[in-house]
């Protein structure tokens, strides 16, 4: 079974500072203990970029939902993604990705 997550942000324009675009973060499991997340952007600076998570859906899920809530950009989500990845294998469980 895999599972499949796409979370939205549409973003307007605002003159002069901000053309309109979207900012699409999307999820894919692959069954076996892998996700691939991606994140991709519309318009000007239009982008996309996916990488490869050996952990499991819930943890991507939630990975997912912090890049979406927090409107981290293409630029800098893989850095977001080590950190929170890093955080959750700590021992002591505490970090980005808990809360705590």
């Amino acid at each position: 079974m895999t599972a499949h997550a796409s979370l939205t942000r549409e973003f307007s324009a605002i003159e002069p500072l901000q053309r309109p675009y979207l900012l699409t973060y999307e999820m894919e499991d692959d069954a076996g203990g892998r996700c691939r997340l991606t994140v991709s952007r519309t318009g000007e600076a239009a982008c996309l970029d996916s990488l490869i998570l050996d952990a499991p859906p819930l943890f991507c899920y939630a990975l997912l939902r912090y890049l979406y809530e927090n409107c981290v950009q293409p630029e800098i989500w893989r850095d977001v993604v080590a950190e929170c990845y890093a955080a959750a294998a700590r021992p002591d469980g505490k970090g980005v990705v808990t809360g705590e």
